[in-house]
């Protein structure tokens, strides 16, 4: 096969998947600001009032942890930031949701690009979702971490970098 050959083949190739991209993005980006619109993102978050009691959050951190779920981080991130400066949420719970965030964001969209690829959705949501509960579990029950002023807290008051 000779270079131009290659190249052209590399770039329909790359066209056919911006297509497919676009065919997935364009309409659940449509849909979100509908949804955002509509206010049906505060509706939808209390469900997830469950969740923030387990790792001892207030309820008002369920709509920004939605957010970052069903949106992503690139949207979530001005609910989150929004939430932050109008003192909604204060560190601890800011500190958990990007635990959260971190491991597992825009559930939909990410899982929707990969399934287009040939991925099984089952293999790329439970493990995340698990991941990510256990984690934020953790890092909620570890309370010398979250300190209450709005810092990390000083772990090593005993001399020890694990005590």
């Amino acid at each position: 096969m000779d270079f131009t050959a290659f190249i052209n083949d590399a770039f329909q190739g790359s066209l056919e998947q911006v297509w497919i991209m676009a065919a997935i993005i364009i309409p659940l980006m449509l849909f979100l600001e509908i949804i955002k619109d509509l206010n049906l993102l505060d509706k939808v978050s209390s469900l997830l009032n469950p969740l923030t009691k387990l790792y001892k959050m207030s309820n008002r951190s369920s709509v920004p942890l939605m957010a970052g779920l069903v949106i992503g981080i690139s949207y979530g991130a001005g609910i989150i930031l929004e939430a932050a400066k109008s003192g909604d949420l204060d560190f601890r719970d800011l500190y958990l949701i990007n635990v959260f965030l971190a491991v597992c964001h825009s559930l939909f969209e990410d899982t929707a690009l990969f399934m287009v690829l040939g991925a099984n959705w089952i293999i790329l949501v439970v493990p995340r979702l698990i991941v990510a509960l256990v984690v934020t579990l953790m890092f909620s029950r570890w309370k010398r971490l979250i300190a209450v002023n709005g810092s990390i807290a000083n772990i090593n008051k005993a001399g020890s970098h694990y005590g």
